[in-house]
């Protein structure tokens, strides 16, 4: 036998060395979003795979995908199926898997985000993940990524709730939602995410509502350049795993898999955090106007105030939830 030359016998050992330090996957692992690619989410999902992939030295593989892949439910249910094993999406979503998440989508029931993060850190709220866990098959690693609040869009300025009356407007398709501007007044349309540009420009709408970051990206601002501010809701994003999967896992890649969850909500709130604030300063300089009203924001909220006793009895939450977070505002 011919021996290896002296370059390719080098080769070899460096070939060896490589493989040695670098572990080959062991898992893949599919992790998606139905926030559009550029967005705060899908930064965040490359962001979950890469660290990952860093904090493993290479145990896993993650495949990170778009809404290419479907919407938030479809995604959710791939979850819940195994097909896919990683999804990182909005809060209120969740409340097709657990009902006491509607009350995240009620306006102005959380006073700020910390009055939000309490609700979810508390006793409730940890029962709320456990049974998603039993249930559903999808543990919640990590929800304190903290989103854009959802603001109010119109043609003309909305000074007083009676301005409200009548306002033809866009509202997601998301039951309290709908409830919420109905109750308020509106004369709410099902128009989709992106059709709500011509819909304000061919005069179907005078008005959305949204979060404040994702709406520099459909610049409806050109034709409804009021900006309320109203903050009306405050939401997180959510990093879940199919249970299944992750027990599966030996501790140390769950130790893993945990901190990294974690790291990609911070990353999240932090890139959020500076997206709301360039969004804000192009939207000014294009020529919308940006408004702060209490006094708008106080009035819809106490027109809002029998509203949640009310969808109580209606069971769009477990009885004695809409006190209980309530009680937490004022401890």
């Amino acid at each position: 036998m011919k021996r290896l030359g002296p370059l390719l016998l080098l080769a070899v050992m460096v070939l060896a060395l490589s493989l040695n330090g670098q572990a080959r996957p062991e898992y893949n692992i599919s992790a998606g979003t139905n926030g559009a690619i550029g967005t705060e989410e899908h930064q965040s999902v490359e962001y979950f795979g890469r660290r990952l992939e860093e904090e493993s030295n290479g145990r896993f593989q993650v495949d990170c995908f778009s809404m290419e892949i479907g919407d938030a439910m479809a995604q959710i249910e791939g979850v819940m199926g195994g097909i896919q094993q990683v999804y990182i999406g909005e809060l209120t979503w969740f409340a097709n898997l657990h009902k006491d998440l509607n009350i995240a989508g009620l306006a102005f029931q959380f006073k700020n985000e910390d009055h939000l993060l309490k609700f979810l850190h508390s006793e409730w709220g940890q029962r709320i993940w456990e049974d998603i866990r039993t249930q559903h098959g999808v543990k919640v690693l990590d929800y304190t990524g903290l989103r854009a609040p959802r603001v109010t869009l119109s043609k003309r300025p909305l000074n007083t709730l009676a301005d409200i009356q009548g306002l033809k407007m866009r509202v997601p398709e998301i039951p309290i939602y709908m409830r919420v501007w109905d109750h308020l007044g509106a004369a709410t349309h099902r128009v989709t995410w992106g059709e709500m540009y011509l819909g304000l420009a061919g005069g179907l709408l005078e008005a959305h509502e949204g979060p404040l970051d994702g709406v520099l990206a459909i610049r409806t601002y050109e034709q409804a350049p009021y900006l309320h501010r109203t903050d009306h809701i405050y939401s997180t994003v959510l990093v879940t795993i199919n249970d299944d999967f992750y027990e599966s896992l030996p501790e140390d890649l769950q130790e893993i898999v945990g901190k990294v969850a974690k790291e990609t909500t911070s990353y999240y709130t932090k890139i959020v955090a500076e997206g709301m604030e360039r969004a804000q300063k192009t939207m000014e300089s294009e020529g919308a106007t940006i408004l702060f009203n209490e006094d708008l924001r106080d009035e819809l909220r106490q027109k809002l105030a029998p509203l949640g006793p009310q969808l109580e009895q209606e069971g769009y939450w477990a009885a004695g939830l809409y006190d209980y977070v309530n009680q937490l505002a004022e401890e």
